[in-house]
Formats: C-alpha cells, structure tokens, sequence
C-alpha cells in the first residue's frame, strides 16, 4: 500500500535518481539494494544476469567491474550477518541466462519475535547505553531499534553506568577478527623487550585484573598462546593462512582467563621514590626503606604488567629511578626516550578548526544503520525526525541523506520487486516497505556482540535491573544462538579486582551513606581525606570510578578507585538532592572535566589514541603526518604543565606537546632530567 505521501514521493525519487544517474552510485545503496530484491526473489532465486539487470549500479559495468562489486557486495551482507546462497540448475528462459540462482533465506534473515517486559527492555536500553566506543556504541543502537519498539527511556538516573571502551587501540581489530575467524599478525614484545611479528587465528579475548589478553592459535608455533594486549606494539594486520584451525569446540575466553593465578601474575618491582613523592605507590608498597641515593627512598611494590606500570612511572620523571626487575626498567626507559624523541621532532603543519569530525561511517555501517531506521520507524509506525537523530546520534543531514538512500533501495525492474516508499523530507517519517521486509533483519555478528556483552555486564552488577538483564540477556542468546563465539569474549568488571572496595561503594550508593576516602591525586602527588557522599557506579574501559558530591570540594567528582588507597563506610545517611544532580550527565560522558583556571595547549595524539583525544573534549582539532604515523592534534585545557609532562611521559611518542612552544621546550627539558637517572645521554636533544 502506498503511502498518503506517494505522489510527492515518486517526484522527490524522481529528482534523486537523476542526480543518481549522473553520479557514481552509492555502494551502500547498492549492496543493500541487491539484499531487498533477493528478499523479494521467488523462492527458487534469482540468475546473476537477473541481478544485474535489476540493480542499478550493476547495469553500467563491464564483466569484471561487476563481477569484483557483486563478491564485495555479498561480502558486506555477510558482515551484516546475511548470507546469499547460491544453488545450480537454473532454467533456460528467452530473456536471462541459465546458471546459479542467488537467494537467501527468510527465515535466517529475520529475528524471531522476542516479547521483551518493560523492564527487561530498560535492560537493553541500558546495556546499549554502556558503549562509549564510537564503532560499537552505533552498533549497539542500531541493534536496539530493532530488538524494542520502546520509546527511548529515561535511564540517566540509575546508580550504575559504564562507558564500555576497548581501551585497548588493538582491541577493537583483534575482537572483529576473533568473531569473525579471521587470521592476523602483529607485532609483539616479549618479556626480554625482543621483538618480533606473530601470525594468529585469534579464538577469544578476555579482560583479567585490568589487563586485555588474547587467546589464539600462533600459525608458526602450531599451539595455542596467550597475549596481552599491551605488548603488542604495532597495527593488526589481516594474513592469508593455510591449514587454520577452527576455534575449539565449547571454547570458552573465561575458561582460559581463569588459568591466570593472580599470585603468579604478580612481580615485585623496585624502586628508589624522590622524598615525599609518588604516593600512591607509597600506599601500596610491601617495603619502603633508606636508599644510598640522597633524597631518595627504597621502596617495593607488587605489580601486574611492566607495559601498564611503566606508564605510571614514567608519568613520575626524575622523582623516580626503576632498578629492577630489567623487564621493568627498560619499559620506562623506553617509554621516556620515545616521548623525548617525539618531543624534539619536526611537528607537522597543522591548521586546528572548531568542528570535531566524527568521520565518515563505514558502508557496512551506514547500511547496519539504514535498516535500523526502517525497522525504528516500523515499530512505531511512525517517527519525528528529533527522536530518530536522537536514537542513532546523527545530524539532520546524516538523516536527510540515510532517507534518501532507504528511498533508492530495492530493484529498478518493478517485476522483481518494489522499492522502500518514504519522503524524506516528512516530519514525522513514515515507511512503507514490501511485506518481505516488515520483520527486522538479523542481528549482525557486531550488534550481537554488544548487546550480548552490555546485558552479561549488567547482570554482575547488583542495586541494577540485575534480574531483568538475565532474563533479556536469556531470550537474546537464544535468539543469536547461531552465533556460538559470542562466547569468545569475555568481559570482566574492572571493580571485580578488589571487591571489598567496589561492594563497600556501591553498598554507600544503595544505602546513601557517606564514604570517608583516602584519595590519591596524581597531579598534586599527593592523598588527602576526604568525606564523600556517592550516588553513581560509574566503569570506563578498564577503570571503575564512584561519582560523588565531595564535602571538602563541595561539588560534584569523579574518583577513581585505583586511586582510593584506604576507605571506611560511616552510619551516616544523606538525602539525595540538587546538589548531587549538578553535572551528572556531563561526568559520566566526560571523564576528564577541565576547570574554569586550566590552561588551553595542542597536544598531538597518534590516531589510535582517538579515544583519549575525545576524553579531553577538544576545542578544535586537526588532522596531520609525523614521521612515523597519523596524527590528530587537539587544543585541550589541562590543570597545568605538571599534568602535560606526565602525559606525555606515559605515552611514550604517542602524545607530544605542539603548543606553546614554551610548554614543549620545558616538557623536553623535563623528560631529559628523567633520563639521566638511567644514564642516557640526552645532550645532542636526542635519546640514544
């Protein structure tokens, strides 16, 4: 039926294929395209010459261009968790060849209907929200729009949040590879600090006692190993492999996490500490004693990973000299004199603008997302333009042009089928589509592997919607029951590494009761007492934190509980009120919050450090070339140059100072006084 717009729709379709005709044809138009007619195929299937005919953006290519596009094509619908299939024997007719007919199943492009209560669909609201990642965060609203047909809820206000991130740079390639079988290598550095480039059929990723490793199969080593995730020091790159096994049957990530003693995953380090400094190794320290070095004390403390220390105490500059284990040692080393070398380079040219790009979506994604709008706007039967750009997080004219795309989909041969029916200029939108596509299409490995993760994270958390997240998270695995490597991730709380601490805090938030806290802070180096009255459990990647109006402050904070070295629950209640309300949205989104006397400067990220840059929320950005890699540069406001120094100290090359260039001359006067303690010579400018 068509809809009471139809007659201005076909003259705006009309305008739009004209345009389309003189343009090259969207990919994404195309794939999705080949998807609908296939949906709407007889069922025997449809002769590639058939399709060809059909799709625009087929009609014009010569044998090979089509050949090459309609294996890319199909490649994306599988990523889109479609598969096309293709049976011999098709007849001979007086206009298409005979050869293979490509179809595809109904029954396994469509999600069964679940019946999802009120609050298991909170649930899955909120399990969607725990995505900060860009890439996965889109994954997982486009998964909601077509699992609930509830409105978006108001759950802002729920004692526990998370902001799921890979944290990780090498995380997000390695887990598509893990889900989708396929081999990589990379670049790995052992114990010794030897490096050296290891193929592998990723099988699972876990995170345990704040660490991401990988299990995998190495292809030259013919046995299974274990990474972690912090020692892998270059890209992941796709590797053709011969012979690869299939990850085992009942694998399962957890299972092999469990192996990790966290004794034997302990090492002691050693270090001399600069008077008064560095406290909250201080904190944690097993031993801390007189040191030969004048103005220096021995102290030693138990750590989990040299990489993830190493950032710790390279942040400490000269107010700390590691002697031992080497392991240890040369990880700050390195991460001092690859900051310096960074420092004193050639900064590229730049020029900063006020918009932050979120970057062109990839064409699988944009499809992902199309057909979440149409089985967004389905559900409801119809929808403003506001609440679909508040769904997805796009702009008016990611919209504009994703309804215009959903108005080209399908075939142009009318006797294959019809085309999705929109204006796209509606406010609200209503969509008209063949019966074949009224259902909502599968789930894509990718949004099942979100939700999937966000609802088993919520299901470990108690004072949440705990019990309605199992039962949501039951109904969906059963659904998705076809995609058994959702069991090759295993995501653990980061609160779960001291659970005295996490229970004590979110039992303060249950309860309201204030919280006395031994808090180190790492810009003063120094642990201060404060009284806190918590409302909000708050995980970011690998860190918890505990959102609470401080008295001390008196203002809203975000702590984070590695940096709470002792605590202690009073009988003291409070009442919730205005105050604990003030900014909470912002510090559970905005993990780093500048204050109204920082001081703005351009820092230069590496790319795969986009993450971090957008923690810092940048005024405006640029993008540019080092020597060595892709760069985003970034004017932020920081608490000062101690806090750049530190910074840039951790990242190891990966974070220079580009603005004022008094800040960058003094940041690498900074990083040469902490190089002498190791007796490099730094006197040319450059570490050797």
């Amino acid at each position: 039926m068509r809809s009471a717009t139809a007659e201005h729709t076909g003259i705006l379709r009309s305008n739009v294929c004209t345009v389309a005709a003189q343009t090259k044809v969207d990919q994404t138009e195309r794939f999705v395209s080949l998807l609908v007619t296939l949906l709407q195929a007889p069922r025997r299937g449809l002769t590639k010459a058939q399709l060809r005919h059909a799709i625009d953006g087929y009609r014009d290519l010569d044998d090979k261009n089509f050949e090459s596009k309609f294996e890319r094509d199909k490649a994306h619908l599988r990523e889109l968790g479609i598969e096309i299939t293709a049976d011999a024997g098709a007849a001979n007719d007086s206009f298409y060849e005979s050869g293979a007919l490509y179809r595809v199943d109904p029954g396994q492009t469509q999600i069964p209907e679940i019946a999802f209560t009120s609050q298991e669909t909170m649930a899955l609201t909120l399990a969607a929200r725990l995505w900060a990642d860009p890439g996965f965060g889109g994954a997982a609203g486009r998964a909601l729009a077509r699992l609930t047909s509830a409105d978006a809820l108001a759950v802002d206000a729920s004692p526990f949040a998370a902001r799921l991130t890979v944290g990780e740079s090498v995380l997000t390639p390695l887990t598509h590879a893990a889900l989708r079988g396929e081999p990589v290598a990379f670049a790995y550095r052992k114990v010794t600090g030897e490096e050296s480039v290891r193929r592998v059929a990723p099988w699972g990723l876990g995170s345990r006692f704040g660490l991401w490793y990988l299990i995998a199969f190495d292809l030259e080593r013919r046995q299974e190993r274990m990474f972690r995730l912090s020692r892998i020091v270059s890209a992941i790159d796709a590797t053709d492999a011969v012979g690869t096994p299939p990850r085992p049957a009942g694998f399962s990530a957890r299972d092999y996490l469990a192996r990790l003693s966290p004794r034997e995953a302990t090492t002691t380090a050693r270090v001399r500490l600069a008077a008064g400094r560095g406290q909250d190794l201080r904190a944690a320290a097993v031993r801390i004693g007189s040191s030969p070095r004048e103005g220096f004390d021995e102290v030693e403390f138990d750590y989990h990973d040299a990489e993830a220390t190493s950032e710790r105490l390279a942040s400490l500059g000269a107010d700390v000299e590691v002697t031992g284990p080497a392991e240890l040692r040369d990880a700050v080393v390195r991460r001092l004199t690859g900051a310096l070398a960074a420092q004193t380079g050639a900064v590229p040219e730049y020029s900063l603008k006020k918009t932050v790009g979120a970057g062109r979506s990839s064409g699988v994604a944009m499809a992902a997302r199309a057909l979440s709008i149409v089985a967004f706007v389905q559900h409801r039967g119809t929808a403003g333009r506001a609440e679909i750009r508040e769904h997805f997080g796009i702009s008016e004219h990611t919209l504009t042009t994703d309804l215009q795309r959903i108005s080209l989909l399908g075939p142009d041969d009318i006797s294959l089928g019809t085309r999705i029916d929109l204006d796209f200029e509606a406010d609200p939108v209503q969509i008209s589509t063949p019966p074949e596509l009224e259902a909502p299409l599968v789930l894509s490995l990718t949004e099942a592997f979100v939700m999937v993760i966000g609802l088993r994270m919520l299901s470990q958390v108690p004072g949440t919607s705990t019990e309605a997240a199992v039962s949501a998270l039951a109904k969906l695995e059963e659904a998705t029951e076809h995609l058994p490597v959702l069991d090759a991730i295993a995501l653990q709380s980061r609160a779960d590494d001291d659970p005295e601490l996490s229970g004590a805090i979110k039992r303060a938030v249950a309860e309201h009761r204030a919280l006395a806290i031994d808090y180190y802070s790492p810009t003063r180096d120094e642990v201060t007492a404060r009284t806190v009255e918590p409302v909000r459990f708050l995980e970011s990647g690998p860190t918890a934190y505990v959102q609470a109006y401080c008295r001390e402050r008196r203002g809203m904070r975000l702590f984070r509980l590695d940096r709470i070295v002792g605590h202690a629950q009073s009988e003291e209640t409070f009442t919730p009120g205005e105050r604990h309300a003030a900014e909470a949205r912002d510090l559970s989104r905005n993990l780093y919050a500048p204050q109204d006397d920082d001081g703005a400067v351009v820092l230069a990220f590496a790319s795969r450090l986009d993450g971090l840059l957008r923690d810092y929320s940048p005024s405006r950005v640029a993008a540019g070339r080092g020597a060595e890699k892709d760069l985003r540069m970034g004017e932020v406001r920081v608490a000062g140059s101690t806090h750049v120094h530190r910074l840039v100290a951790a990242h190891g090359g990966d974070v220079f100072v580009t603005e004022p260039q008094e800040l960058a001359r003094e940041t690498g006067a900074w990083l040469r006084r902490a190089l002498k303690a190791y007796s490099i010579d730094t006197e040319s400018g450059n570490a050797t």
